[in-house]
């Protein structure tokens, strides 16, 4: 886990920002890195979930225990889904930020 981005995350919960001090255009700023950073957290934190039922997945297929292979398997494969839903909207957002109207 990116240290910078957890420690963000931490800030933010618990202290108050002064966004006054920041012009308009420093604060939009802000809240675009703010959200890129959080979608990123979020897709690593699936890529790692799904690991992790795959590795139990494979656990339970080697002891033979089908119903438990399947169910772990489907958790890992929904990981896998939301971790490219996710990386395709952070592209999208991205792309908007650039100005680039071809990806968007």
């Amino acid at each position: 886990m990116n240290w910078n981005m957890r420690m963000q995350e931490v800030l933010e919960r618990t202290a108050g920002y002064d966004m006054s001090l920041m012009s308009a255009e420093q604060n939009e700023a802000y809240q675009h890195r703010l959200e890129l950073n959080r979608i990123e957290l979020e897709m690593k934190e699936a890529k790692q979930e799904a690991k992790e039922y795959e590795e139990l997945a494979e656990a339970y297929k080697a002891i033979g225990e089908e119903k438990g292979y399947q169910a772990a398997w489907s958790y890992h494969k929904l990981n896998l889904q939301r971790y490219h839903e996710l990386s395709h909207f952070l592209a999208k957002k991205k792309a908007a930020m650039c100005g680039n109207t071809f990806t968007a």
